[in-house]
């Protein structure tokens, strides 16, 4: 049992990496840890947090605020991980494109500077690159109707073309 407790951990950290390092936004995760004796734990995790493994035995949370707590492995019974983002999704200043859907091109609001911006299906496949800038017009007539991925300085939107 305390190797599957120790993999599911494992596996808890790894989707935590992936939500802080895939967010545009300021992300903010609550692990709320159920113990072998009924005790509901929740710790605030934020990019600067640490959760981590000591000697196989025991998970070491560093929550938000800086505060270290240390679990015996076989204390877990269940984690839940549940994420939440600091910014609004309809914040003006975040990354835009309008309008979406679109029909055969988008227009690029908020970006600062210039950046490569690449466009991919939603199965991961790779079918636009192009140098994006601030108020841009983007020809997408050449892609098929259907759900893509932008992706410009590390952001991510969804495009829909129709």
């Amino acid at each position: 049992m305390r190797l599957s407790v120790f993999k599911a951990l494992m596996l808890i950290a790894f989707l935590i990496g992936i939500a802080f390092h895939s967010s545009a936004q300021s992300t903010n995760v609550s692990l709320i840890v159920t113990t072998t004796d009924g005790e509901e734990l929740t710790y605030q995790l934020s990019e600067n947090s640490q959760l981590y493994f000591e000697n196989g035995e025991k998970v070491i949370i560093v929550d938000n605020v800086g505060i270290t707590t240390a679990l015996d492995l076989s204390r877990i019974r269940k984690i839940v991980c549940t994420e939440t983002t600091g910014i609004p999704e309809n914040d003006a200043s975040q990354l835009q494109i309008a309008p979406n859907p679109s029909h055969d091109r988008f227009i690029i609001q908020n970006l600062t500077g210039t950046s490569i911006a690449r466009i991919y299906t939603l199965d991961g496949r790779l079918v636009k690159v192009f140098q994006a800038s601030e108020g841009m017009s983007v020809d997408i007539t050449d892609l098929m109707r259907g759900m893509y991925l932008l992706n410009i300085d590390g952001k991510t939107l969804k495009l829909m073309k129709l």
